[in-house]
């Protein structure tokens, strides 16, 4: 899905400061509607970002507070490649060069000294 982009402290505090706003957007809807609807809404959606830790609103200016991924061990090893050679019974790794005679640059008259 997304990356996350909110940490922990952040995601503290947009679900405590979205359930004031939600609660204090249902506690006026009695006397002023319009008012109680905002506040509702604005609740909700700083809870949902609290609660799937990803704010939109970052994603322009570059701002994560989460804490940096690791990388997952299937990209840090290809352990398929790795298993198909060890059952061909084959090195994974580039084969050695090639002795110093057939390197480029030998000659054949050099090679008997």
């Amino acid at each position: 899905m997304f990356r996350h982009n909110v940490g922990g402290v952040d995601g503290v505090f947009r679900l405590t400061l979205g359930g004031m706003f939600f609660l204090a957007g249902l506690f006026l809807l009695t006397s002023r509607i319009r008012l109680g609807v905002v506040l509702a809404v604005v609740g909700v959606l700083v809870l949902l970002t609290g609660i799937i830790r990803f704010c939109a609103v970052y994603v322009p200016f570059g701002i994560s507070t989460a804490p940096p991924r690791k990388t997952p061990l299937n990209q840090a090893c290809d352990c398929a490649v790795w298993m198909k050679a060890m059952q061909d019974n084959r090195p994974a790794v580039a084969s050695p060069a090639p002795p110093k005679e057939a390197r480029v640059g030998a000659t054949p008259a050099n090679r008997g000294r």
